[in-house]
């Protein structure tokens, strides 16, 4: 397996923990970490141990001994920095969202075949091994005809105009933030609805405090889904179906156990550990596919990502979720002025 060195592009929380799982991803170098800030880099370099600290993004993009990065900036950005590094020739793992809108992500796709480099979305929840042995359990009927599918995700967040989650520069709101998980989780299970209502409370600048879902699938499954930003909700998942039911733990979203209730059997709880903290499976796929010259995963498809953003435009042209007009822009990249 050729060793495939990782830049990092954004030193956040979230780079944090990819970080952390790339010291444990066999075929990984921790090669360069990114930002604007030079001594923010230098620190996160320094505390996860790449070989290198970088400032400024055109900087990492240049470096010739990269090969792919992964991009934790904002959502707003990711459109502009995920072009950047594909227009300089680099592979990108991009957090989700991917992109703002289809459109965006349209381009990029575009833009990825056009080079022949490997693109994907940074979906980590689709890549463990917990939630791919519930897709089998469905699959082999284990709880018969499936009815419903209830999941949410709501954390509380005091207010700070500044913070990503209340700043409409930044696309905050539950929807594209934490609402992105159930969603997928309906569409890996039971593919594009063929009914998709929703409805949301906005606040004064358009962006959704709280949004609830009802997708319908082409089986009939009913899939519920809530996201808010206003409480704590209980953050779990429950797949009910003819002949019993199976139940994902608080945070279901993460590895966590799973457990199986098949009428007339004593439950059973699955428990999938991760190897790190779960985000190495997504940059186990991106280390594979690389070796194996791949352009796209056939896990995470770019198919998939723009099923899901396509789902995700329709549900906020429903609710009337609205962003900054440069942040939707296609032509002119957010953010691009300042790389």
């Amino acid at each position: 397996m050729k060793q495939i060195k990782w830049g990092i592009l954004g030193c956040g929380g979230i780079a944090q923990k990819f970080a952390e799982a790339l010291q444990h991803t066999e075929g990984a170098t921790l090669y360069a970490a990114a930002a604007r800030d030079g001594k923010r880099a230098s620190a996160f370099a320094h505390q996860w141990g790449f070989e290198k600290s970088i400032q400024g993004y055109r900087a990492l993009v240049s470096d010739p001994e990269v090969d792919i990065i992964y991009i934790a900036t904002p959502h707003s950005y990711h459109y502009a920095h995920t072009r950047l590094c594909l227009e300089a020739g680099k592979h990108v793992l991009c957090e989700k969202p991917v992109t703002i809108n289809a459109g965006q992500l349209d381009a990029l796709i575009e833009l990825a075949r056009k080079k022949e480099l490997f693109m994907m979305e940074a979906m980590w929840t689709r890549f463990l091994p917990g939630i791919i042995r519930v897709k089998e359990m469905i699959s082999d009927g284990l709880i018969g005809d499936v009815v419903t599918l209830d999941a949410d995700f709501g954390i509380n967040f005091p207010f700070d105009a500044a913070h990503r989650i209340y700043n409409p520069f930044l696309a905050g709101g539950a929807l594209l933030d934490i609402g992105i998980y159930p969603l997928f989780f309906a569409l890996y299970l039971f593919g594009e609805p063929v009914v998709l209502k929703a409805h949301s409370i906005l606040n004064e600048s358009m962006i959704d405090l709280t949004t609830s879902i009802i997708a319908q699938s082409k089986s009939g499954t009913i899939c519920n889904l809530q996201s808010t930003t206003q409480a704590n909700t209980p953050v779990k998942a429950r797949i009910s179906g003819t002949k019993g039911y199976i139940e994902l733990a608080q945070w279901w979203f993460t590895p966590i156990d799973i457990a199986l209730h098949i009428e007339g059997k004593d439950e059973q709880i699955l428990a999938f550990p991760p190897i790190s903290n779960g985000y190495e499976y997504e940059a186990m796929e991106a280390v594979r596919c690389l070796n194996e010259g791949k352009t796209e995963s056939n896990i995470m498809p770019l198919s998939f990502s723009m099923m899901l953003m396509q789902q995700m435009d329709k549900i906020r042209k429903m609710t009337g979720i609205t962003y900054p007009d440069p942040i939707e822009s296609v032509d002119i990249p957010y953010g691009w002025n300042e790389l």
